[in-house]
C-alpha cells in the first residue's frame, strides 16, 4: 500500500511507500514432504518444461531423501563405478516414493513398489552417476540462491522461497555423444574437477580446446572467469594453434565502488585495468589457464585486435559481461555475422537474465529489444523537478556545464583566434564583427550572447592576472573564484526563482483554467543564508550553501591554478563570503551583469561582449583552462560534494527531501544497482549454457533465464527459433543466412568490380536463391544498396547515372564514407548507428540490398551480402 504526504510550499513533499510486514511460516521437512501433495504452493516453479511434472518432482525429492540414508549406512556417496550402489539407491527411492504415496492417500498403508517405471529409473541412474562429483555451474546457481535466502532471513527484506525449489540441468547429460557412464574421477584431473566424472574425458578435451571470448571484466566478468578457471577451461597443454584460450577485454580501470561487487579485485588493484587484474586473480584459482588480456573497446575500427582474422579463426564462443545495450548489440551483430555462439547475461539489483544465441538456429539478442530508458524531460529538469533524481541530474549537468563545457568553449575560442589578434584596432573591430556574425548564425541569438558573456568572464580573469607575481596571482584567483561561487548561488537559488515566479505567479492559471502550480508542478522558494540556524531546516540549508560555495570555488580555481592546497577553500571562508553577500542590501551589484537581450541590439551587444576576450588575447599570451574530469569515487576532489550540495539546494527550493552523498554518487555516477548473489546466479547459468554449446546440444536443450531473487521468481525457457523472412518467388531466409560475392581477378585487373556488375550479380543471387546460377533476371532489379547507414545506390536516383554505374564499388564506398551529401552519405545522426564500424580499406564489406520484382511490384530485403575484395 502507499500513502501520500503533502505539505505546504516550504516543506518536503513526497510519496512514501509503507510496506506491511508479512509473516511467513515453514513446515519441517518431513511434514512439508507430505503436505506438498495436498498443497500445490510448496514447490516454487522454475523451468516451465519441468516444474509441473509431479512424477519428476516426486522422484528427484525421493533421490535427495534417499541419499541421506545411503550416506548414513555406507559413509560415502554412491558412485557409478559400483553397480551395487545403483541397486541400493533404486530400492531406497522405491521405498521413499511408497511412503509419499501413502501420505498422499491421507495415511494409507505404505506398500513398497516392486519396480520403478522407466522414467523414474532413468532419473535415479543419472542422479547416482553424477552425485559424487562437483559441477561448478550448478554450485554457482545453488550457492547464489542459498546466499540470498540467508540475507533474507538476516535482514527481513524480500520474500523467501517457500519450502522447496527444484533446479536441475539434466539437458547436459542428454546431449548427443555425451558419455555419462565413464570418465575419470575428479582427483585424477585437477584442472577439470567434476567435468570428467560427469561428462566424460572426451567432452573435457573438447571443452579445453575452445577459445572463449569474455567481453567485460566487471561484476559478471569476474564471476565468469572464476567459474571458467574452476571448470578448467583453456588448460590443455597442446600447441598454441590448437590450444584453448580465454580472451578477456575491458577498457575500464578499477574504481573504489567496484570493490563491493566485483569479487576478483582488491584495494591494491585500484587504478589498474580490470582485464589485467582479473587475469592475475583467475590464475590464482587455476594457474594452468591460458588467458589473453586486452584493454581495447569492442567496435573500434582503428588498431583493434578484434579484426576479421580474430572473428573468423580466433574465437569459438562469446560470453557477454557488458553493462550497456549498445555494446551488446554490436557483439550480437558480430556473432551473427561470423556465426559464433553467444551467451549474454545482465543484472539489475535482484533481477537477472541470461540469453543464449545458437548459430543458425535461434533468434539473436537484437531480435527482441527492451524499451529504452525513460529520459527526464528537459522542462522538468529546468523548471519543474519533483523527485530527487531530477535535481541530481540537473546538478550533474550543471557540473559539466560549468567546469567542462565552459573551459572547453574558452579554449576553442582561444584556438580560433590564434594569429589573428595582433593587428590594428580597425582589424580587431572587423574580427569581432565577423566573429559575432558567425556565432549568431551557428548558435542563435540567445545562445551566442550567453557564450560570449561566459567566454569574456572566463578569459578576463587571465588578463587581469598577467602582470602580477605568482603568489599575488594565486590570491587573486582565489578571491575571484570565491566571489564567482557566491554569485552563482545567488543566481541559481534566488534570481532564477524570482524570475520563474514572476513569469508564473503562485495564483496563475494554466490554459485550462486550472491552477498552474498543481500536480507535479511545485513552486520554488528563494534560498538565502540563515544567520539564525537554530532549527534543523536552517542548519541543513546553510550546510549545503557552504558546501556549494566551498566546492564550487575550488573547482573554479582549478580551471586556472594547479590542483593543490592553493585551490582548496575552508568552510569558514565559504561561510564568510556567503554572509557578506546575502546580508548587504546591494548584494546583486557584486555579481556579473547579465547581457542585454533586446532583439534589435543583439549584434551590438555581442560585439561589445566579444571585445573583452579578443582584447585580452591581444594583450596577453593564450592560456588554456583546465577541464574537470568527473570522478565519482574520489571523495577528496570535491566533485560529488559539489553535485550533492547543488542538488540538495534545488531540492530544498522545490520541497523535495535532500539525500546524502552516497545516493547522489549512485545517481550522478550512473552506478547500476548490483547484488553479488544475482551476479553469481547469472554467471553460473552462462557457464551452464557454455557447456551445452560445447556439446552442440539441440536448441530445445538450451535455456534462456529470467529471474528475480527478491520475489522470488524463476523462469527458464527454451530460446525461440530464428524468425523466417520471406524473399522473392517463395524463397525464405533467416538472420543467419548470408549471400557471398567475391571480386574476380579479372575484374580487379580492370580496375575493380563496377557498381553495374555488382547489381547484376545481386539480381542473380535474388533470382536463384543464394547462388549465382543463371536465372531469369528480366523481372528483378535492385531497388537500393546500402553499407550500414550509407546509401550507395537507389534505382529512383541512380538508375540512369552512368558515371555511378561505371564506377567501381570500392570508389563508391570511399566516396560514401568521405561525403556529407545526404543522397550518398546518409544523415549525420545515422552515422553513429550502433555497431557500425568500417574503413574503406577493409577487404570485406557487408551490404544490405532490397530487390524488387518489376512485374508484381513485390519488394524483399535480401540477407546480408558479404562482398570480398580480390587480394
Amino acid at each position: 500500500g502507499g500513502s501520500l504526504i503533502e505539505q505546504q510550499v516550504n516543506k518536503a513533499v513526497s510519496f512514501s511507500r509503507k510496506k506491511q510486514l508479512q509473516r511467513t511460516s515453514f513446515l519441517p521437512y518431513s511434514e512439508a514432504s507430505a503436505e506438498r501433495h495436498r498443497h500445490g504452493g510448496l514447490i516454487t516453479p522454475s523451468d516451465l518444461d519441468k516444474s509441473f511434472d509431479s512424477e519428476r518432482q516426486d522422484t528427484l525429492l525421493s533421490c535427495f531423501s534417499s541419499i541421506d540414508s545411503f550416506v548414513n549406512e555406507h559413509g560415502r556417496l554412491p558412485t557409478k563405478a559400483n553397480s551395487d550402489d545403483l541397486k541400493i539407491m533404486k530400492g531406497l527411492v522405491r521405498e521413499a516414493l511408497s511412503v509419499e504415496n501413502a501420505a498422499e492417500k491421507n495415511g494409507g498403508e505404505s506398500k513398497t513398489k516392486k519396480k520403478l517405471n522407466k522414467k523414474a529409473a532413468s532419473l535415479v541412474k543419472k542422479f547416482v552417476n553424477t552425485c559424487a562429483a562437483k559441477f561448478t555451474p550448478l554450485q554457482g546457481v545453488m550457492g547464489a540462491i542459498v546466499a540470498q535466502e540467508a540475507l533474507k532471513a538476516a535482514s527481513g527484506l524480500y520474500t523467501p522461497i517457500h519450502q522447496f525449489l527444484l533446479f536441475d540441468c539434466e539437458e547436459v547429460l542428454m546431449a548427443p555423444g555425451t558419455d555419462t557412464t565413464s570418465g575419470s574421477t575428479p582427483e585424477l584431473n585437477s584442472d577439470t574437477p567434476g567435468l570428467c566424472y560427469i561428462l566424460g574425458d572426451k567432452f573435457v578435451k573438447t571443452f579445453q580446446k575452445r577459445r572463449i571470448f569474455v567481453v567485460g571484466a566487471g561484476a559478471i566478468g569476474c564471476e565468469l572467469l572464476k567459474n571458467l578457471a574452476a571448470m578448467g577451461a583453456a588448460t590443455n597443454a597442446g600447441s598454441k594453434k590448437k590450444g584453448g584460450k580465454l580472451i578477456v577485454t575491458d577498457m575500464d580501470t578499477i574504481e573504489k565502488s567496484n570493490l563491493s561487487r566485483q569479487l576478483l579485485f582488491r584495494d591494491s588493484d585500484l587504478g589498474n585495468f580490470k582485464s589485467v587484474a582479473a587475469e592475475h586473480a583467475a590464475k590464482m584459482f587455476n594457474k594452468n589457464c591460458a588467458i589473453e588480456v586486452h584493454s581495447s573497446k569492442v567496435g573500434d575500427v582503428d588498431e583493434s585486435p578484434f579484426d576479421e582474422q580474430f572473428w573468423s579463426k580466433g574465437v569459438d564462443i562469446v560470453l557477454n559481461a557488458l553493462d550497456n545495450v549498445d555494446a551488446r548489440l554490436y557483439m550480437d551483430g558480430q556473432c551473427v555475422k561470423y556465426h559464433k555462439a553467444l551467451v549474454d547475461a545482465g543484472t539489475l539489483g535482484p533481477k537477472g537474465n541470461v540469453q543464449v544465441v545458437v548459430p543458425k538456429q535461434s533468434e539473436s539478442y537484437a531480435s527482441s529489444a527492451d524499451p529504452p530508458d525513460e529520459a527526464i524531460p528537459v522542462c522538468t529538469l529546468k523548471n519543474f523537478p519533483y523527485a530527487i533524481s531530477h535535481t541530481i541530474q540537473w546538478a550533474r549537468d550543471l557540473f559539466d556545464g560549468l567546469f567542462v563545457q565552459r573551459a572547453q568553449q574558452a579554449n576553442d575560442f582561444v584556438e580560433s583566434l590564434v594569429g589573428v589578434t595582433s593587428g590594428e584596432s580597425d582589424d580587431i573591430a572587423n574580427i569581432i564583427s565577423d566573429l559575432a556574425t558567425k556565432m549568431l548564425h551557428e548558435a542563435g541569438e540567445e545562445a551566442a550572447l550567453v557564450t560570449a558573456q561566459e567566454v569574456g568572464d572566463d578569459l578576463q580573469v587571465i588578463g587581469e592576472s598577467q602582470e602580477i607575481d605568482t603568489s599575488e596571482r594565486t590570491q587573486l584567483m582565489r578571491t575571484k573564484s570565491l566571489r564567482w561561487a557566491v554569485c552563482l548561488a545567488r543566481k541559481l537559488y534566488v534570481e532564477s526563482v524570482d524570475s520563474l515566479l514572476a513569469q508564473h505567479p503562485l495564483d496563475s492559471k494554466d490554459e485550462d483554467g486550472d491552477s498552474f502550480w498543481s500536480g507535479t508542478r511545485r513552486p520554488p522558494s528563494r534560498l538565502t543564508y540563515q544567520t539564525n540556524d537554530t532549527d534543523t531546516e536552517a542548519r541543513v540549508l546553510n550546510q549545503n550553501l557552504i558546501s556549494f560555495v566551498q566546492n564550487g570555488a575550488r573547482l573554479r580555481a582549478e580551471m586556472y591554478l594547479p590542483i593543490g592546497q592553493s585551490t582548496i577553500f575552508t568552510s569558514e571562508e565559504a561561510k564568510d563570503a556567503l554572509v557578506a553577500s546575502f546580508l548587504q542590501p546591494d548584494a546583486t551589484a557584486v555579481c556579473e551583469d547579465e547581457p542585454e537581450t533586446a532583439s534589435s541590439k543583439h549584434k551590438q551587444v555581442l560585439n561589445s561582449l566579444l571585445r573583452v576576450p579578443v582584447t585580452e588575447l591581444r594583450n596577453s599570451p593564450a592560456e588554456k583552462l583546465s577541464m574537470a574530469d568527473f570522478e565519482k569515487d574520489d571523495e577528496s576532489n570535491g566533485h560529488v560534494a559539489f553535485i550533492t550540495a547543488a542538488s540538495n539546494l534545488r531540492a530544498l527550493s522545490y520541497g523535495i527531501p535532500p539525500v546524502d552523498a552516497m545516493e547522489t554518487r549512485r545517481v550522478a555516477g550512473k552506478i547500476i544497482p548490483a547484488m553479488i548473489s544475482t551476479t553469481a546466479f547469472v554467471s553460473a547459468l552462462s557457464c551452464l549454457e557454455l557447456v551445452k554449446l560445447v556439446q552442440k546440444s539441440p536448441l530445445a536443450a538450451h535455456r534462456n533465464a529470467f529471474i528475480n531473487l527478491a520475489l522470488p521468481f524463476f523462469a527458464f525457457t527454451a530460446p525461440l527459433p530464428a524468425e523466417i523472412t520471406p524473399g522473392l518467388n517463395g524463397k525464405e531466409y533467416t538472420l543467419w543466412d548470408q549471400l557471398s560475392i567475391a571480386e574476380s581477378k579479372k575484374a580487379a585487373d580492370k580496375g575493380g568490380l563496377t557498381v553495374k556488375a555488382l547489381l547484376k550479380r545481386i539480381c542473380k543471387l535474388a533470382a536463384s536463391g543464394g547462388t549465382e546460377d543463371e536465372a531469369s533476371l528480366d523481372n528483378i532489379q535492385v531497388a537500393s544498396l546500402s553499407l550500414g547507414p550509407y546509401l550507395l545506390y537507389a534505382n529512383f536516383l541512380h538508375e540512369d547515372d552512368r558515371t555511378l554505374l561505371k564506377s567501381t564499388i570500392w570508389d563508391t564506398i570511399q566516396e560514401a564514407l568521405d561525403s556529407d551529401d545526404e543522397d550518398i552519405g546518409g544523415r549525420e545522426e545515422d552515422k553513429e548507428t550502433v555497431g557500425f564500424a568500417v574503413s574503406s580499406q577493409d577487404a570485406v564489406f557487408d551490404l544490405t540490398a532490397v530487390v524488387e520484382d518489376v512485374e508484381t511490384g513485390e519488394e524483399a530485403e535480401l540477407p546480408v551480402i558479404r562482398l570480398r575484395r580480390f587480394q
